[in-house]
């Protein structure tokens, strides 16, 4: 592998990139833990009835299992190839530049895009519930309307655009300075979690008494009530087990827990990059999925699983029928309210810290190959953050969340085909790759076999198996995407529009006298 790393400057103008490695193994972990967005189980539960027979546990467990594969993929290739970018180091340097920079780009479009929907449902997910729990218990309107005012408009393009400048901020104090919050962050947010999960326990033993609690909010046989309006509505109540919907029920958590792997884009600052991707990505899948299993059995047993699917359709109270609110509800105390919202807030707004990562490294590296203009490439000095291009994240971000706030443009996870996509790639590289690039393959830290077959080749061809369903799903799933000529060609847009980039940047270096393409033959610098 030392025979792969650039030892001279060569082709490029500058001995370094400016990033330094000063991210740890648990930060990786506790990016992983972010990405995975625990709060936005809300819609996940949400849309459970509409899956009829399917089983929430086990189709987040068959997530979990491809998601271990998927992340192994990435961690191994990033092992490899130990710089920040992500698909874009490797592919480029193993597979084709053009493929590589298209789907670096596909996905940077993408991650630009949750900046600002994450932005938002901060907001919709996160501080409205909070504060609409507290009006419900309160029993009061002015309350109730301050929650209100988050969810859309002005209120959600304010509330979540300060959250935006927010994480933009911390980033541009350097990676050592957000993890350092990312950390604090997270140990509040398992502390609060916590407390939630033995809520929920004690209501599910019957200790708390949710079914009584909710009558005296929402009127005398509100409960039972809600029930028959689901039934009356035509909901699927209480179907008896489906494997057929528990698989289409995958692509629900996989939009969650899949998405660790956006930990590779910063692999040039991670201290033991060959130990701390692996561990910290596959460390992070397993505690996460671990605890949405835990909720949503907890949740069953805590609200009645007629009751969970029937609130889809709504109830007599005046706020979103989601699970933080009978969360609320089932402790009956304001305070217990606001320590339990506690982690739907905090995981809330480093989810959004999360997606800047991604883009902001991947434009970097660009820059770095000559791929982009010089100045994305710059990095601040003193904080060692590449502050052009985390700026254009949050310019990007911030114009997303504008059209979200007062258009009905978008839709919610509209973009995880074109995400999709760039796993799919991944991890059918992944089985040939060492076959392919033998010699880097032999002499890099990741060259294990088992039985004789390379431990890559195998975790690719699992993943492969588990992803193609799920973007079938998506290409045909209406409950998960309501426009699906929006998804299908917001993809192709995406990924054509790399190709595109990659084209007319190469023929105007080349026309400056400035090829680009020996950059491609050794791995960019630290």
């Amino acid at each position: 592998m030392a025979n792969q790393l650039p030892t001279q400057p060569g082709v490029f103008t500058r001995a370094s990139s400016g990033m330094v490695r000063q991210v740890r193994t648990s930060d990786v972990f506790w990016f992983g833990w972010q990405t995975i967005a625990l709060s936005y189980i809300v819609f996940t539960v949400f849309s459970w009835v509409f899956y009829p027979g399917a089983s929430m546990e086990l189709a987040t467990l068959i997530s979990i299992l491809f998601g271990l594969t998927i992340a192994a993929c990435y961690a191994l290739l990033a092992a490899v190839y130990p710089r920040s970018g992500a698909e874009y180091v490797f592919l480029s340097r193993s597979l084709h530049p053009a493929v590589g920079f298209a789907l670096s780009f596909n996905f940077t479009f993408w991650q630009i895009f949750y900046v600002g929907l994450n932005g938002a449902f901060l907001s919709i997910y996160a501080i409205q519930p909070t504060i609409a729990a507290i009006g419900v218990q309160q029993q009061n309107q002015d309350i109730l309307d301050v929650a209100t005012w988050f969810g859309d408009g002005w209120g959600l393009f304010l509330s979540a655009g300060v959250a935006i400048l927010a994480i933009l901020a911390l980033h541009l104090y350097g990676a050592g300075k957000y993890f350092k919050w990312q950390r604090i962050g997270s140990y509040i947010a398992v502390a609060s979690l916590v407390v939630t999960l033995v809520v929920l326990i004690l209501a599910a033993a019957g200790v708390l008494d949710f079914k009584a609690n909710f009558d005296d909010l929402a009127g005398s046989g509100a409960y039972d009530g809600v029930i028959s309006g689901g039934k009356d509505a035509g909901l699927s109540i209480g179907a008896p087990f489906s494997m057929s919907e528990t698989l289409k029920f995958v692509l629900w958590p996989a939009f969650s827990l899949w998405f660790t792997i956006t930990a590779v884009s910063f692999s040039g600052e991670v201290k033991n990059v060959q130990k701390g991707q692996l561990y910290g990505l596959l460390g992070a899948v397993v505690a996460m999925g671990a605890t949405f299993i835990a909720l949503m059995a907890l949740y069953r047993g805590a609200f009645g699983t007629e009751f969970l699917q029937a609130a889809s359709n709504g109830t007599p109270l005046d706020a979103a029928p989601f699970t933080p609110l009978f969360t609320a509800i089932a402790g009956g105390n304001v305070v217990l309210t606001l320590i339990m919202s506690t982690w739907v807030v905090t995981i809330a707004f480093f989810v959004l810290g999360t997606v800047f990562v991604y883009p902001s490294r991947t434009i970097l590296a660009w820059s770095i190959d000559g791929m982009a203009p010089a100045k994305l490439g710059d990095v601040n000095s003193r904080y060692h953050s590449p502050h052009w291009s985390l700026i254009v994240c949050a310019a990007g971000g911030l114009f997303v969340l504008g059209l979200y706030s007062f258009t009905d443009k978008l839709g919610i996870v509209s973009g995880f085909l074109g995400l999709a996509i760039n796993f799919l790639v991944v991890c059918v590289w992944s089985i040939f790759f060492p076959f392919v690039r033998r010699d880097v393959f032999e002499n890099s830290p990741i060259a294990w076999r088992f039985g004789g077959v390379p431990v890559l080749s195998i975790m690719g061809a699992i993943s492969t198996i588990g992803i193609v369903p799920v973007l079938y799903r998506l290409l045909v799933d209406k409950t998960f995407s309501l426009d699906l000529s929006y998804v299908v060609w917001g993809a192709v847009i995406s990924v054509g529009g790399g190709f595109v980039w990659y084209v007319l940047w190469r023929a105007y270096e080349k026309a400056r006298g400035r090829g680009v393409d020996t950059q491609f033959a050794e791995i960019p610098v630290e």
